[in-house]
């Protein structure tokens, strides 16, 4: 048996990302196994022991091309937990980065989700939309994660989907209604119902760009560390150099200095280029959260969220063997998964060679 001196380290559960869409030049919207495989292996590397790939709004018949390619992935060792569909129902005047040609109404989506794969973990819907509330039920009942996104919606139409089953909800600020007046009285917005929930859980992108300080402490005394989660929204150019163009869905972005922007409109930003791992020391940084906080909103929280914890977001007995090493910057130094080292300690290295299969290089 292996003995690992982790002086100096905090050990955590590997890390859950719920919302991330591809890596090193690719997307999750490619149909192509190859192009899974060395994103996954990134973010794996990275820290991100469970991934839930995220797929854009696109058209139904590359949508159901990409699912097949994530059915048959999963179950391989890698960090692939599910996919998890941003759209393809969502509010054309909140869909940031969709495409507009590729948004469906409710009954369209469920025809795409008909039947359903077992693979869809979580699905991002505006609630608001005609049809939607309907959609929310049957993914809830049939045990996916159903959350709210790139929307309009209001406090009631948030409720009524709630009381179907909805239960989460999108990267916050991102593609999301806010407060209005439109005569005497202040109207609140998706984001605010959300914050003012009492059960929801919800994501912050946490890389120092997408949120500033202010707005990261809002969520995070709001909601807390067991409802808040970060996720890395992460894009097919996280790990790729400054100046470096890429897709994500049917939007161009270019990376810049720790963000993407997007190449069709230079005001706005294009997903993340930091794995969750990156956001670890961010978050600290720009939050009221301890450490503790932080490594739960990254690890137990997500899990919870998508009803996968304690086997994963944990080291409790049964857990699936994932675990980081960070040092007291937060930084990831190692990572284990499934009991075998992907990215070992020195000392391992130093008392037993190269890690033993099983890891982003076998």
């Amino acid at each position: 048996m292996e003995e690992v001196d982790v002086t100096g380290r905090i050990v955590a559960p590997g890390l859950v990302d719920l919302h991330t869409h591809g890596a090193l030049g690719h997307d999750f919207n490619e149909a192509d196994a190859d192009a899974w495989q060395t994103a996954l292996n990134h973010h794996l590397r990275a820290g991100t022991t469970t991934v839930l790939a995220t797929l854009a709004s696109d058209t139904p018949a590359r949508l159901r091309a990409v699912l097949e390619t994530a059915t048959r992935l999963s179950g391989d060792g890698l960090p692939l937990a599910g996919v998890h569909l941003e759209g393809p129902c969502l509010a054309f005047e909140q869909r940031g980065a969709h495409r507009a040609q590729d948004l469906l109404d409710a009954d369209r989506t469920s025809d795409l989700l008909t039947p359903l794969p077992a693979i869809v973990r979580m699905v991002t819907v505006a609630p608001e939309l005609p049809g939607a509330v309907d959609l929310v039920r049957r993914l809830a009942d049939a045990g996916v994660v159903v959350s709210a996104g790139h929307s309009s919606a209001g406090p009631e139409a948030l409720h009524t989907a709630k009381l179907a089953g909805l239960s989460h909800v999108a990267h916050l600020w991102s593609g999301q209604s806010t407060l209005t007046r439109p005569r005497l009285h202040r109207v609140p917005g998706l984001l605010e119902a959300s914050l003012a929930s009492h059960e929801l859980t919800a994501e912050v992108i946490a890389d120092g760009h997408h949120l500033p300080r202010e707005l990261l402490n809002i969520a995070f005394r709001c909601l807390g560390p067991r409802r808040l989660c970060l996720v890395s929204d992460a894009t097919a150019g996280t790990g790729l150099p400054i100046g470096t163009g890429y897709t994500v869905g049917g939007a161009r972005g270019v990376v810049e200095g720790g963000y993407g922007a997007a190449i069709d409109n230079a005001t706005a930003l294009c997903g993340s280029v930091l794995p969750l791992g990156e956001m670890l020391p961010i978050a600290r940084d720009l939050t009221d959260a301890t450490t503790e906080d932080v490594v739960i909103m990254a690890t137990r929280t997500p899990a919870e969220a998508v009803r996968m914890y304690p086997r994963r977001g944990s080291l409790r007995p049964g857990a699936l063997g994932d675990v980081v090493l960070l040092d007291e910057a937060l930084k990831v130094r190692s990572v284990m998964s499934r009991g075998m080292w992907v990215v070992p300690p020195d000392a391992l290295v130093a008392a037993a060679g190269p890690s033993r299969g099983g890891g982003a290089d076998a």
